[in-house]
């Protein structure tokens, strides 16, 4: 009884095993098969495969495409793409190699996929520039770069989904480095998310090499020139007004004005306004110092100026100096008028104040003299001795002709 107890939990165990094993089996689906590429130019893959076979006629598939810039397959960096048909047109960049993975999906039978099928492209033998960069202003974009190694024949070639074929661009001399220019009034108009390639080619050892770069479009790298800050007071408020010379490309949204101020030596403060103007309260005792960066919208693009030279407003005072300065300066003012005043009344007194006789000495005069009789009273009287003209002297010259002299002239 026992054995046979044993013997049937052995036989649901298999059964159970065999149904797992199944289920298991129905749910994964064939990968695509013969998956190849070809270079329709050198941004542009065509990446084909076959139709898996032995599907159920009853469920149609689509296919998952994972496209890795580099040569590991990593779901995190990966660019993802879902197609109905057996071929897809890929623009990509060699530079770094690629991975590529073609997965089969169920449309409408469940959620079931095949295991990746995966293809690897090498990278270029060898890489002809470096320090790629790039700036945009009215039309023309400057490209600069960095040889990587002496390629005597290099050529420069920009392309965008807009475009029907490459443009090439002739490589400036001048530039201490690599660099180039591209005269395109197109290139604001290209969306502002797309994206632009660019391919270096030349002779290395021997081997034609092209190096293909994908970028983000000329709109994502606006360079503004160095704008001019003027502060001033209007009223109780300070106003910053930002001048720039280049800023009529673009409607006036795509500008924001990012400004830093230092209050009477506080820290730095910021703020952003989308108009050339700001106002802020103004405070007299304190000295601002401010500067401004102009930043292109993200709504447009991406860029920014340099950052304007500072400039300086008012003075750093104590609001209580000026009640200060009064406490000290007039009492001081009063005293040196007063000291000055006493000096030049010193100075000056006989003039100011001349000595008269006293009374006392008048009056003994006049009982001394009435002892005398009238004459000598009035010979000695006070008014006599107050005032004592002195005799003037006259002097006239007086001229003696002689008469006959004139007679005999006048004969």
């Amino acid at each position: 009884m026992m054995y046979r107890f044993l013997d049937i939990s052995l036989i649901v165990c298999f059964s159970v095993s065999l149904m797992f094993v199944g289920v298991e089996s129905m749910s994964e689906l064939p990968p695509p098969k013969n998956l190849n590429f070809k270079w329709e130019t050198p941004f542009t893959l065509n990446l084909t495969w076959d139709k898996p076979e032995d599907l159920d006629p009853e469920c149609l598939v689509n296919y998952t495409i994972s496209v890795s810039s580099s040569l590991i397959c990593s779901n995190s960096n990966s660019e993802k793409r879902r197609v109905a048909t057996n071929k897809v047109l890929l623009n990509v960049s060699n530079v770094n190699g690629l991975c590529i993975n073609v997965t089969t999906n169920f449309d409408n039978c469940g959620d079931k996929r095949s295991p990746p099928q995966i293809i690897t492209i090498p990278p270029p033998p060898v890489l002809l520039v470096k320090d790629r960069d790039f700036a945009y202003s009215h039309n023309k974009l400057m490209c600069t770069w960095r040889p990587a190694v002496d390629v005597k024949d290099l050529g420069f070639y920009y392309w965008d989904s807009s475009l029907e074929s490459l443009m090439r661009c002739i490589p400036d001399d001048t530039m201490k480095m690599g660099g180039c220019v591209i005269h395109n009034k197109r290139l604001k108009e290209i969306n502002v998310f797309s994206q632009m390639f660019y391919l270096f080619n030349g002779t290395y050892n021997g081997t034609v090499v092209n190096n293909t770069f994908r970028d983000e479009s000329a709109m994502q790298y606006v360079r503004l020139k160095k704008p001019q800050l003027t502060v001033q007071r209007v009223g109780d408020s300070l106003m910053f007004q930002t001048n720039a010379s280049d800023l009529d490309e673009f409607e006036e949204s795509c500008y924001k004005y990012n400004y830093t101020y230092n209050e009477c030596g506080k820290e730095s403060r910021n703020f952003t306004e989308h108009i050339s103007k700001s106002t802020k309260q103004f405070d007299q005792y304190c000295k601002y110092k401010a500067r401004v960066q102009i930043h292109f919208s993200s709504n447009c693009g991406r860029g920014f100026s340099e950052l304007s030279d500072e400039v300086e407003y008012g003075e750093n005072s104590n609001p209580s100096t000026p009640a200060l300065l009064a406490l000290i300066i007039i009492p001081l003012m009063v005293s040196c008028c007063l000291i000055v005043s006493l000096v030049l009344l010193r100075r000056n007194k006989d003039i100011l104040f001349p000595k008269v006789p006293g009374p006392s000495l008048f009056f003994k005069e006049m009982l001394n003299n009435s002892a005398s009789g009238p004459q000598g009273l009035q010979a000695n009287s006070p008014m006599n001795i107050v005032y004592d003209p002195t005799e003037e002297t006259v002097e006239y010259n007086i001229i003696l002709e002689d008469t006959s002299l004139m007679q005999s002239k006048l004969e």
